[in-house]
C-alpha cells in the first residue's frame, strides 16, 4: 500500500465565483440595462440607491438557488458558502432601501406591482430549472425592465414617460430573445423562426415609433430600432457568417448598451 492510497482525500474548496454570480451569461444584460437607462435618464442619488437595491436582488437568485438545493453532504460546503452570499446580498439590499426610501418615498415604488406577476412566474420557471424556455427568457426581461421606470420616478419623472423607458426595453428584449434563439438554429442548420424574429422586431420599431409620436420619447430611439431591425435581417440572412455563440452574446450585450445610450441620452 502507498502513501497515496492511505492520504486523505481533500475535498474541492467551493468557488466564490460561482456560486455569488449568475452562471446565466445572458441574464446580464437584460439586468443591467434597466438599471443604466434610468440612471442615465433621471441620475439622483436616491435613484443610485434603488440601482443598487435593483442589482443586488439580481444577484441574490443564485446563491438563494444554490443554498436552497438538496442537502447532499458532497454540497455542504457550497451551500454553506451560498447562505453566507445570501445574508450579505441582503445586508446590501436592506443597507440600499434605508438610504433610499427616506429621499423617495414609496410612490415611485408602483411599478413593481405591474411587475410582479411576471416575476412570480419566472421564479416558478427557476424552481423547475426551465429559465431557458421562451416565456422565461420573456417574462425575466419583462420583470426587470421595470427598474428603469421607477429609478426615473425616483428621479421626479411623470408617470407615462417613465413607463414608456419600461416599454422600449420591453420592445427592445423580446425580438433580442427571438433573434438570439434564431440565429443559433440557423447556424445549427437547424429550423429557426426567423420570420416571427423579424416580425418582433417591426413590432418593436412600429411600437417605439408610436411612443415617439406621441413624445413619451425621445426621436434618438427610432434609429437605433431601425439598426436593430437591420441587425436582424441581415444575422438571419443566407448571407450571414456562422459565428460562435459567445459572439453573439457578447454582440447582443453591445447593442442593449448601444440602446440604452441612444434611448438615456435622448
Amino acid at each position: 500500500m502507498t502513501t497515496t492510497d492511505i492520504a486523505p482525500r481533500r475535498t474541492a474548496r467551493p468557488k466564490l465565483r460561482k456560486i455569488a454570480l449568475p452562471a446565466e451569461h445572458g441574464s446580464w444584460g437584460f439586468t443591467l440595462e434597466p438599471i443604466a437607462l434610468g440612471l442615465l435618464s433621471a441620475p439622483t442619488w436616491g435613484g443610485a440607491g434603488l440601482a443598487v437595491a435593483a442589482f443586488f436582488v439580481f444577484l441574490l437568485r443564485w446563491p438563494l438557488k444554490i443554498a436552497r438545493s438538496p442537502q447532499r453532504s458532497t454540497q455542504s460546503a457550497r451551500q454553506r458558502l451560498a447562505r453566507r452570499i445570501v445574508l450579505l446580498y441582503a445586508l446590501i439590499i436592506g443597507a440600499a432601501l434605508l438610504f433610499t426610501l427616506p429621499r423617495t418615498g414609496l410612490a415611485p415604488l408602483w411599478p413593481l406591482l405591474i411587475a410582479a406577476p411576471f416575476g412570480l412566474l419566472f421564479l416558478f420557471f427557476d424552481h423547475q430549472n426551465q429559465t431557458r424556455t421562451l416565456l422565461a427568457e420573456w417574462v425575466g426581461p419583462i420583470a426587470f425592465g421595470a427598474a428603469a421606470s421607477v429609478i426615473a420616478l425616483a428621479g421626479g419623472w411623470q408617470p407615462w414617460p417613465a413607463v414608456a423607458l419600461w416599454a422600449a426595453l420591453i420592445a427592445r428584449a423580446i425580438p433580442a430573445v427571438l433573434f438570439v434563439r434564431a440565429r443559433i438554429r440557423l447556424d445549427k442548420g437547424r429550423e429557426s423562426g426567423t420570420l416571427m424574429a423579424l416580425a418582433a422586431h417591426l413590432g418593436g420599431l412600429v411600437a417605439v415609433g408610436l411612443l415617439v409620436q406621441r413624445g413619451l420619447l425621445s426621436t434618438w430611439a427610432l434609429p437605433i430600432f431601425v439598426l436593430l431591425l437591420a441587425r436582424a435581417a441581415w444575422g438571419l440572412s443566407p448571407w450571414r457568417r456562422p459565428v460562435p455563440i459567445k459572439v453573439i452574446g457578447i454582440a447582443e450585450l453591445l447593442w442593449g448598451a448601444l440602446t440604452v445610450l441612444a434611448l438615456g441620452l435622448g
